[in-house]
Protein backbone atom coordinates (compact mmCIF):
# COMPACT_ATOMS: atom_id res chain seq x y z
CA UNK A 1 0.00 0.00 0.00
CA UNK A 2 1.40 3.41 -0.89
CA UNK A 3 1.68 6.41 1.41
CA UNK A 4 -1.87 7.58 0.96
CA UNK A 5 -3.54 4.17 0.96
CA UNK A 6 -5.49 2.43 -1.77
CA UNK A 7 -9.20 2.85 -2.27
CA UNK A 8 -11.09 -0.28 -3.35
CA UNK A 9 -12.28 1.55 -6.46
CA UNK A 10 -9.84 4.40 -6.94
CA UNK A 11 -6.81 5.70 -5.11
CA UNK A 12 -7.33 8.60 -2.75
CA UNK A 13 -4.84 10.49 -4.89
CA UNK A 14 -7.14 10.31 -7.90
CA UNK A 15 -10.23 11.03 -5.85
CA UNK A 16 -8.84 14.09 -4.15
CA UNK A 17 -7.76 15.46 -7.51
CA UNK A 18 -11.08 14.92 -9.18
CA UNK A 19 -13.42 15.47 -6.20
CA UNK A 20 -17.05 14.56 -5.83
CA UNK A 21 -17.82 14.55 -9.54
CA UNK A 22 -15.40 11.70 -10.16
CA UNK A 23 -16.85 9.70 -7.29
CA UNK A 24 -20.30 9.94 -8.82
CA UNK A 25 -18.92 8.61 -12.07
CA UNK A 26 -17.06 5.85 -10.27
CA UNK A 27 -19.98 4.48 -8.33
CA UNK A 28 -21.54 6.86 -5.81
CA UNK A 29 -24.89 5.27 -6.57
CA UNK A 30 -23.75 1.67 -6.11
CA UNK A 31 -24.39 -0.07 -2.79
CA UNK A 32 -21.49 -0.60 -0.39
CA UNK A 33 -20.88 -3.63 1.81
CA UNK A 34 -22.11 -2.58 5.24
CA UNK A 35 -21.03 -5.80 6.95
CA UNK A 36 -18.60 -5.75 9.88
CA UNK A 37 -14.92 -5.63 8.94
CA UNK A 38 -12.21 -7.87 10.29
CA UNK A 39 -11.37 -7.70 13.99
CA UNK A 40 -9.72 -4.46 15.06
CA UNK A 41 -10.04 -0.98 13.69
CA UNK A 42 -10.49 -0.09 10.06
CA UNK A 43 -10.14 3.54 9.12
CA UNK A 44 -10.67 5.39 5.86
CA UNK A 45 -10.64 8.95 4.58
CA UNK A 46 -12.33 10.66 1.65
CA UNK A 47 -13.18 14.10 0.32
CA UNK A 48 -15.81 15.83 -1.79
CA UNK A 49 -15.42 19.14 -3.59
CA UNK A 50 -17.94 21.71 -2.29
CA UNK A 51 -16.37 24.81 -3.84
CA UNK A 52 -19.02 27.41 -4.74
CA UNK A 53 -19.23 28.81 -8.25
CA UNK A 54 -18.21 32.44 -8.85
CA UNK A 55 -21.26 34.66 -8.64
CA UNK A 56 -22.91 32.63 -5.88
CA UNK A 57 -23.60 34.43 -2.62
CA UNK A 58 -20.71 34.74 -0.17
CA UNK A 59 -21.91 34.75 3.44
CA UNK A 60 -20.52 36.12 6.65
CA UNK A 61 -21.32 39.84 6.30
CA UNK A 62 -24.26 42.06 7.17
CA UNK A 63 -25.32 42.59 3.56
CA UNK A 64 -25.75 40.37 0.48
CA UNK A 65 -22.59 39.91 -1.58
CA UNK A 66 -21.46 37.76 -4.48
CA UNK A 67 -18.25 35.76 -4.60
CA UNK A 68 -15.96 37.12 -7.32
CA UNK A 69 -13.83 34.01 -7.69
CA UNK A 70 -12.13 31.15 -5.88
CA UNK A 71 -8.98 31.77 -3.85
CA UNK A 72 -8.73 28.15 -2.67
CA UNK A 73 -11.08 25.19 -2.88
CA UNK A 74 -13.64 24.29 -0.24
CA UNK A 75 -13.98 20.65 0.78
CA UNK A 76 -16.03 18.19 2.74
CA UNK A 77 -13.50 15.78 4.25
CA UNK A 78 -14.52 12.60 6.07
CA UNK A 79 -12.95 10.05 8.37
CA UNK A 80 -14.79 6.74 8.78
CA UNK A 81 -13.85 4.52 11.72
CA UNK A 82 -15.24 1.01 12.11
CA UNK A 83 -14.61 -0.51 15.51
CA UNK A 84 -15.83 -3.98 14.59
CA UNK A 85 -19.52 -3.47 15.40
CA UNK A 86 -20.03 0.29 15.30
CA UNK A 87 -19.12 2.45 12.28
CA UNK A 88 -18.89 6.22 12.66
CA UNK A 89 -18.19 9.09 10.27
CA UNK A 90 -16.57 12.41 11.19
CA UNK A 91 -17.14 15.02 8.47
CA UNK A 92 -15.75 18.55 8.38
CA UNK A 93 -17.11 21.00 5.82
CA UNK A 94 -15.67 24.32 4.69
CA UNK A 95 -18.95 26.16 5.25
CA UNK A 96 -20.31 28.97 7.42
CA UNK A 97 -22.68 26.50 9.07
CA UNK A 98 -24.59 23.33 8.19
CA UNK A 99 -28.39 23.45 8.25
CA UNK A 100 -30.46 20.59 9.58
CA UNK A 101 -32.17 19.80 6.24
CA UNK A 102 -28.77 19.38 4.56
CA UNK A 103 -27.59 17.17 7.44
CA UNK A 104 -30.64 14.93 7.12
CA UNK A 105 -30.34 14.70 3.34
CA UNK A 106 -26.67 13.76 3.49
CA UNK A 107 -27.13 11.33 6.37
CA UNK A 108 -29.88 9.44 4.56
CA UNK A 109 -27.81 9.18 1.38
CA UNK A 110 -24.77 8.02 3.34
CA UNK A 111 -26.79 5.40 5.19
CA UNK A 112 -28.17 4.08 1.91
CA UNK A 113 -24.69 3.84 0.42
CA UNK A 114 -22.76 2.50 3.42
CA UNK A 115 -25.12 1.26 6.10
CA UNK A 116 -23.67 3.69 8.66
CA UNK A 117 -26.54 4.57 11.04
CA UNK A 118 -27.62 8.16 10.54
CA UNK A 119 -27.07 9.10 14.19
CA UNK A 120 -23.46 7.89 13.90
CA UNK A 121 -22.59 10.58 11.35
CA UNK A 122 -21.13 13.87 12.63
CA UNK A 123 -21.29 16.72 10.10
CA UNK A 124 -19.60 19.91 11.22
CA UNK A 125 -18.96 23.33 9.71
CA UNK A 126 -15.65 25.20 9.91
CA UNK A 127 -17.50 28.55 9.99
CA UNK A 128 -15.53 30.02 7.13
CA UNK A 129 -17.06 33.39 6.32
CA UNK A 130 -15.92 32.99 2.71
CA UNK A 131 -17.73 29.72 2.02
CA UNK A 132 -20.85 29.08 -0.03
CA UNK A 133 -24.44 30.33 0.40
CA UNK A 134 -25.78 27.88 2.98
CA UNK A 135 -28.68 29.76 4.48
CA UNK A 136 -30.01 32.73 6.44
CA UNK A 137 -27.35 34.75 8.28
CA UNK A 138 -27.85 38.51 8.15
CA UNK A 139 -27.84 39.33 4.42
CA UNK A 140 -26.98 35.84 3.17
CA UNK A 141 -29.61 33.45 1.85
CA UNK A 142 -29.41 29.78 0.99
CA UNK A 143 -28.91 28.80 -2.64
CA UNK A 144 -30.71 25.53 -3.51
CA UNK A 145 -28.14 24.72 -6.20
CA UNK A 146 -25.31 25.09 -3.73
CA UNK A 147 -27.11 23.19 -0.96
CA UNK A 148 -27.58 20.24 -3.33
CA UNK A 149 -23.86 20.40 -4.18
CA UNK A 150 -23.03 20.46 -0.49
CA UNK A 151 -25.15 17.43 0.37
CA UNK A 152 -23.67 15.54 -2.58
CA UNK A 153 -20.11 16.51 -1.59
CA UNK A 154 -20.63 15.35 2.01
CA UNK A 155 -22.05 12.05 0.79
CA UNK A 156 -19.19 11.62 -1.67
CA UNK A 157 -16.63 12.19 1.06
CA UNK A 158 -18.10 9.58 3.40
CA UNK A 159 -18.66 6.98 0.68
CA UNK A 160 -15.04 7.43 -0.44
CA UNK A 161 -13.87 7.06 3.16
CA UNK A 162 -16.01 3.93 3.57
CA UNK A 163 -14.38 2.29 0.55
CA UNK A 164 -10.94 3.44 1.69
CA UNK A 165 -11.14 1.56 5.02
CA UNK A 166 -8.07 -0.47 5.89
CA UNK A 167 -6.68 -1.89 9.12
CA UNK A 168 -4.78 1.09 10.50
CA UNK A 169 -3.58 2.37 13.82
CA UNK A 170 -5.05 5.43 15.50
CA UNK A 171 -3.33 7.93 17.73
CA UNK A 172 -5.22 10.50 19.82
CA UNK A 173 -3.74 13.47 21.63
CA UNK A 174 -4.11 17.08 22.71
CA UNK A 175 -1.69 19.85 21.78
CA UNK A 176 -1.72 23.45 22.90
CA UNK A 177 -1.64 26.63 20.83
CA UNK A 178 -2.44 29.80 22.78
CA UNK A 179 -0.80 32.47 20.59
CA UNK A 180 -3.26 32.78 17.70
CA UNK A 181 -6.78 32.99 19.19
CA UNK A 182 -8.26 35.71 21.38
CA UNK A 183 -11.53 36.41 23.15
CA UNK A 184 -13.13 39.27 21.23
CA UNK A 185 -15.44 40.48 24.02
CA UNK A 186 -14.25 42.94 26.65
CA UNK A 187 -15.40 44.29 29.99
CA UNK A 188 -15.53 48.07 29.67
CA UNK A 189 -15.25 50.83 32.27
CA UNK A 190 -19.03 51.27 32.41
CA UNK A 191 -19.51 47.57 33.24
CA UNK A 192 -21.00 46.64 29.88
CA UNK A 193 -19.36 44.22 27.44
CA UNK A 194 -18.35 45.17 23.89
CA UNK A 195 -17.35 42.92 20.99
CA UNK A 196 -14.25 44.22 19.18
CA UNK A 197 -14.07 47.58 21.01
CA UNK A 198 -11.06 48.66 18.96
CA UNK A 199 -7.30 48.46 18.87
CA UNK A 200 -4.81 50.85 20.50
CA UNK A 201 -5.26 54.35 19.15
CA UNK A 202 -8.99 53.99 18.43
CA UNK A 203 -11.49 56.17 20.33
CA UNK A 204 -12.71 53.63 22.91
CA UNK A 205 -9.63 51.51 23.51
CA UNK A 206 -8.79 53.23 26.79
CA UNK A 207 -12.15 52.06 28.21
CA UNK A 208 -11.11 48.38 28.06
CA UNK A 209 -10.68 46.69 31.44
CA UNK A 210 -9.93 43.10 30.40
CA UNK A 211 -11.20 40.29 28.15
CA UNK A 212 -14.68 39.22 29.18
CA UNK A 213 -14.06 35.50 28.58
CA UNK A 214 -11.44 32.81 28.04
CA UNK A 215 -9.98 31.04 25.03
CA UNK A 216 -9.60 27.29 24.53
CA UNK A 217 -6.00 26.56 23.48
CA UNK A 218 -6.53 22.80 23.02
CA UNK A 219 -5.53 21.36 19.65
CA UNK A 220 -7.36 18.04 19.46
CA UNK A 221 -5.61 15.58 17.16
CA UNK A 222 -6.64 12.16 15.82
CA UNK A 223 -4.29 10.59 13.28
CA UNK A 224 -4.26 7.30 11.38
CA UNK A 225 -1.17 5.52 10.09
CA UNK A 226 -0.51 2.44 7.99
CA UNK A 227 1.72 -0.55 8.70
CA UNK A 228 4.76 1.33 7.40
CA UNK A 229 4.19 4.25 9.76
CA UNK A 230 2.89 6.62 7.08
CA UNK A 231 0.20 9.08 8.21
CA UNK A 232 -2.90 8.38 6.11
CA UNK A 233 -5.21 11.08 7.50
CA UNK A 234 -5.62 13.60 10.30
CA UNK A 235 -8.56 15.05 12.25
CA UNK A 236 -8.04 18.40 14.03
CA UNK A 237 -10.31 20.11 16.59
CA UNK A 238 -9.64 23.79 17.39
CA UNK A 239 -11.67 26.78 18.57
CA UNK A 240 -11.37 29.99 16.54
CA UNK A 241 -13.58 31.82 14.06
CA UNK A 242 -12.60 31.32 10.42
CA UNK A 243 -12.55 35.05 9.69
CA UNK A 244 -8.91 35.51 8.73
CA UNK A 245 -8.91 35.54 4.94
CA UNK A 246 -11.62 38.12 4.23
CA UNK A 247 -12.22 39.51 0.77
CA UNK A 248 -14.73 38.56 -1.93
CA UNK A 249 -13.24 35.24 -3.08
CA UNK A 250 -14.37 31.85 -1.85
CA UNK A 251 -11.92 30.24 0.55
CA UNK A 252 -11.59 27.65 3.30
CA UNK A 253 -9.83 30.38 5.31
CA UNK A 254 -7.15 29.24 7.80
CA UNK A 255 -8.40 25.65 7.57
CA UNK A 256 -7.24 25.58 3.95
CA UNK A 257 -3.81 26.76 5.07
CA UNK A 258 -3.74 24.18 7.86
CA UNK A 259 -4.31 21.49 5.24
CA UNK A 260 -1.62 22.94 2.98
CA UNK A 261 1.00 22.85 5.71
CA UNK A 262 0.08 19.36 6.91
CA UNK A 263 0.14 18.07 3.33
CA UNK A 264 3.60 19.54 2.81
CA UNK A 265 4.74 17.48 5.78
CA UNK A 266 2.85 14.21 5.32
CA UNK A 267 2.19 14.11 1.58
CA UNK A 268 0.28 16.35 -0.80
CA UNK A 269 -2.91 14.27 -0.74
CA UNK A 270 -3.15 13.60 3.00
CA UNK A 271 -6.79 14.20 4.01
CA UNK A 272 -7.38 16.64 6.88
CA UNK A 273 -10.76 16.77 8.64
CA UNK A 274 -11.33 19.99 10.61
CA UNK A 275 -13.90 20.08 13.43
CA UNK A 276 -14.56 23.50 14.96
CA UNK A 277 -14.37 23.99 18.71
CA UNK A 278 -16.59 26.32 20.74
CA UNK A 279 -15.60 29.75 19.46
CA UNK A 280 -18.70 31.94 19.54
CA UNK A 281 -16.61 34.61 21.26
CA UNK A 282 -13.16 33.67 19.89
CA UNK A 283 -11.40 35.12 16.82
CA UNK A 284 -7.88 35.69 15.51
CA UNK A 285 -8.06 39.41 16.34
CA UNK A 286 -6.09 40.68 19.32
CA UNK A 287 -7.81 43.91 20.30
CA UNK A 288 -4.93 44.72 22.68
CA UNK A 289 -2.38 44.73 19.83
CA UNK A 290 -1.83 47.04 16.88
CA UNK A 291 -1.25 44.05 14.59
CA UNK A 292 -3.43 43.48 11.52
CA UNK A 293 -4.66 39.88 11.73
CA UNK A 294 -6.32 39.55 8.32
CA UNK A 295 -5.49 38.49 4.78
CA UNK A 296 -3.79 35.62 2.96
CA UNK A 297 -0.40 36.04 4.61
CA UNK A 298 -1.87 36.03 8.09
CA UNK A 299 -4.07 33.03 7.24
CA UNK A 300 -0.95 31.22 6.07
CA UNK A 301 0.82 32.02 9.34
CA UNK A 302 -2.21 30.97 11.36
CA UNK A 303 -2.56 27.68 9.51
CA UNK A 304 1.17 27.09 9.78
CA UNK A 305 1.24 27.51 13.57
CA UNK A 306 -1.76 25.23 13.97
CA UNK A 307 -0.17 22.66 11.67
CA UNK A 308 3.12 22.81 13.58
CA UNK A 309 1.37 22.01 16.85
CA UNK A 310 -0.60 19.24 15.16
CA UNK A 311 2.63 17.68 13.87
CA UNK A 312 4.31 18.05 17.25
CA UNK A 313 1.35 16.28 18.86
CA UNK A 314 1.34 13.45 16.29
CA UNK A 315 5.06 12.87 16.93
CA UNK A 316 4.22 12.09 20.56
CA UNK A 317 1.14 9.90 20.12
CA UNK A 318 0.57 6.39 21.44
CA UNK A 319 -0.95 4.18 18.74
CA UNK A 320 -3.76 1.62 19.01
CA UNK A 321 -4.90 -1.24 16.77
CA UNK A 322 -8.28 -1.61 18.51
CA UNK A 323 -10.52 0.06 21.07
CA UNK A 324 -14.27 0.66 21.66
CA UNK A 325 -16.32 2.91 19.39
CA UNK A 326 -19.78 4.05 20.50
CA UNK A 327 -22.39 6.74 19.91
CA UNK A 328 -25.21 8.25 21.98
CA UNK A 329 -27.55 11.16 21.35
CA UNK A 330 -29.72 13.41 23.48
CA UNK A 331 -32.46 15.80 22.46
CA UNK A 332 -32.30 19.22 24.08
CA UNK A 333 -35.46 21.32 23.86
CA UNK A 334 -34.54 25.00 23.76
CA UNK A 335 -36.69 28.13 23.72
CA UNK A 336 -36.86 31.30 21.66
CA UNK A 337 -35.90 34.26 23.87
CA UNK A 338 -38.47 36.87 25.01
CA UNK A 339 -39.02 40.15 23.20
CA UNK A 340 -35.85 42.21 23.72
CA UNK A 341 -35.30 45.73 24.99
CA UNK A 342 -34.02 47.11 21.69
CA UNK A 343 -32.31 50.18 23.15
CA UNK A 344 -30.64 48.15 25.88
CA UNK A 345 -29.32 45.58 23.39
CA UNK A 346 -27.88 48.10 20.92
CA UNK A 347 -24.08 48.40 21.44
CA UNK A 348 -22.77 51.93 21.78
CA UNK A 349 -19.78 50.98 19.60
CA UNK A 350 -17.90 47.93 18.40
CA UNK A 351 -19.18 45.09 16.26
CA UNK A 352 -22.95 45.16 15.77
CA UNK A 353 -23.25 48.94 16.15
CA UNK A 354 -23.91 51.73 13.69
CA UNK A 355 -26.93 53.17 11.91
CA UNK A 356 -26.17 51.36 8.64
CA UNK A 357 -27.14 47.96 10.09
CA UNK A 358 -30.21 48.94 12.12
CA UNK A 359 -32.50 47.74 9.33
CA UNK A 360 -30.76 44.36 9.37
CA UNK A 361 -31.48 43.95 13.08
CA UNK A 362 -35.05 45.17 12.72
CA UNK A 363 -35.69 42.49 10.10
CA UNK A 364 -34.01 39.91 12.31
CA UNK A 365 -36.20 40.78 15.29
CA UNK A 366 -39.29 40.29 13.12
CA UNK A 367 -38.05 36.83 12.17
CA UNK A 368 -37.50 35.96 15.82
CA UNK A 369 -40.93 37.30 16.78
CA UNK A 370 -42.52 35.02 14.18
CA UNK A 371 -40.56 32.05 15.52
CA UNK A 372 -41.64 32.94 19.05
CA UNK A 373 -45.25 32.86 17.86
CA UNK A 374 -45.09 29.69 15.77
CA UNK A 375 -42.32 27.51 17.25
CA UNK A 376 -41.40 28.85 20.71
CA UNK A 377 -39.64 25.59 21.67
CA UNK A 378 -37.15 23.85 19.38
CA UNK A 379 -35.73 20.31 19.73
CA UNK A 380 -32.09 19.93 18.74
CA UNK A 381 -29.67 17.03 18.60
CA UNK A 382 -26.71 16.70 20.94
CA UNK A 383 -24.40 13.89 19.83
CA UNK A 384 -21.65 12.09 21.73
CA UNK A 385 -19.07 9.80 20.15
CA UNK A 386 -16.52 7.58 21.86
CA UNK A 387 -13.33 6.66 20.02
CA UNK A 388 -11.33 4.72 22.60
CA UNK A 389 -10.21 7.22 25.25
CA UNK A 390 -11.62 10.19 23.33
CA UNK A 391 -15.05 11.64 23.92
CA UNK A 392 -16.52 13.98 21.29
CA UNK A 393 -19.66 15.99 22.05
CA UNK A 394 -21.44 18.21 19.54
CA UNK A 395 -24.15 20.80 19.21
CA UNK A 396 -25.32 23.14 16.47
CA UNK A 397 -24.59 26.39 18.29
CA UNK A 398 -22.03 29.08 17.81
CA UNK A 399 -21.23 28.10 21.36
CA UNK A 400 -19.38 30.35 23.78
CA UNK A 401 -15.97 29.10 24.88
CA UNK A 402 -16.69 29.02 28.62
CA UNK A 403 -19.29 26.29 28.08
CA UNK A 404 -16.74 24.07 26.32
CA UNK A 405 -14.27 24.47 29.17
CA UNK A 406 -17.00 23.43 31.61
CA UNK A 407 -17.86 20.37 29.51
CA UNK A 408 -14.21 19.33 29.36
CA UNK A 409 -13.77 19.76 33.11
CA UNK A 410 -16.87 17.70 33.94
CA UNK A 411 -16.55 15.00 31.27
CA UNK A 412 -15.62 11.43 32.19
CA UNK A 413 -13.48 11.33 29.03
CA UNK A 414 -9.93 12.60 29.02
CA UNK A 415 -9.57 14.02 26.45
CA UNK A 416 -12.90 15.49 25.41
CA UNK A 417 -13.49 17.49 22.23
CA UNK A 418 -16.38 19.93 21.95
CA UNK A 419 -17.51 20.38 18.34
CA UNK A 420 -19.75 23.36 17.62
CA UNK A 421 -21.87 24.17 14.56
CA UNK A 422 -22.37 20.43 14.05
CA UNK A 423 -25.52 18.69 12.77
CA UNK A 424 -27.63 21.86 13.09
CA UNK A 425 -27.46 25.67 12.82
CA UNK A 426 -28.64 27.33 16.03
CA UNK A 427 -26.74 30.61 15.89
CA UNK A 428 -25.02 32.25 18.83
CA UNK A 429 -25.51 30.72 22.26
CA UNK A 430 -23.86 33.16 24.68
CA UNK A 431 -23.59 32.76 28.42
CA UNK A 432 -26.34 34.42 30.51
CA UNK A 433 -23.76 36.98 31.65
CA UNK A 434 -23.03 37.91 28.04
CA UNK A 435 -26.72 38.20 27.23
CA UNK A 436 -27.31 40.77 29.96
CA UNK A 437 -23.95 42.55 29.50
CA UNK A 438 -24.44 43.21 25.78
CA UNK A 439 -22.25 43.08 22.71
CA UNK A 440 -22.69 41.80 19.18
CA UNK A 441 -23.37 38.12 19.90
CA UNK A 442 -26.14 38.94 22.38
CA UNK A 443 -28.11 41.25 20.12
CA UNK A 444 -31.41 39.66 19.02
CA UNK A 445 -31.62 38.61 15.40
CA UNK A 446 -32.20 35.31 13.60
CA UNK A 447 -28.59 34.31 14.32
CA UNK A 448 -29.01 35.06 18.05
CA UNK A 449 -32.48 33.96 18.96
CA UNK A 450 -32.47 31.53 21.88
CA UNK A 451 -33.15 32.04 25.58
CA UNK A 452 -30.56 32.53 28.31
CA UNK A 453 -30.70 28.92 29.56
CA UNK A 454 -29.89 27.41 26.15
CA UNK A 455 -26.17 27.02 26.72
CA UNK A 456 -26.72 25.25 30.03
CA UNK A 457 -29.29 22.89 28.50
CA UNK A 458 -26.86 21.98 25.73
CA UNK A 459 -24.09 21.49 28.30
CA UNK A 460 -26.17 19.13 30.44
CA UNK A 461 -27.41 17.18 27.41
CA UNK A 462 -23.85 16.79 26.18
CA UNK A 463 -22.57 15.47 29.50
CA UNK A 464 -25.53 13.09 29.76
CA UNK A 465 -24.82 11.73 26.27
CA UNK A 466 -21.12 11.33 27.07
CA UNK A 467 -21.94 9.48 30.30
CA UNK A 468 -23.91 6.89 28.36
CA UNK A 469 -20.82 5.80 26.45
CA UNK A 470 -18.14 6.46 29.07
CA UNK A 471 -15.73 3.61 29.89
CA UNK A 472 -17.69 2.60 32.98
CA UNK A 473 -21.01 2.62 31.14
CA UNK A 474 -20.33 -0.80 29.60
CA UNK A 475 -21.79 0.14 26.23
CA UNK A 476 -20.26 -0.68 22.86
CA UNK A 477 -23.20 -0.22 20.52
CA UNK A 478 -25.12 2.79 19.32
CA UNK A 479 -27.57 4.36 21.75
CA UNK A 480 -29.96 6.99 20.43
CA UNK A 481 -32.13 8.24 23.28
CA UNK A 482 -33.91 11.33 24.46
CA UNK A 483 -34.04 12.57 28.03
Amino acid sequence: MNRTGINADVSRRTFLQTGAASLGALGLACSADAGPPAAGLTIGFGAGDITPSPGMGIPGGFFPAAGKGVRDKCWAVACVIHGGTTPIALVGTDTLFIGRPTVEEARQAIHQQTGIPTQNILIGASHTHTGGPVGPAHGSRGDPTYLARLAHGITAAVVAAWHDRQPREIGIGIGREDRISFNRRFLMRDGREITHPGKPGTPHHDQIVRPAGPIDPDVGVLAARDSKGNITGVVVNFACHNTVMGGNQFSADYVGQLRKHLQRHYGEHTPVVFLLGACGDITQVDNLSRAHEFGPDYADMFGGKLAAETIRTIDRLTWWHAFPVAVATQTAVISIRPEPDVDRERPAFGLGSGSSIEAVYEAGRKQVAELRRTTPRVPTEVQAIRIGPLGIVTNGAEYFCDYALRVKAASLFKPTWVVSLANDALGYVPTPQALVAGGYEARTTYWSRFAADTGQLLLEAGLKALAKIAPDAGRKSTSAESP
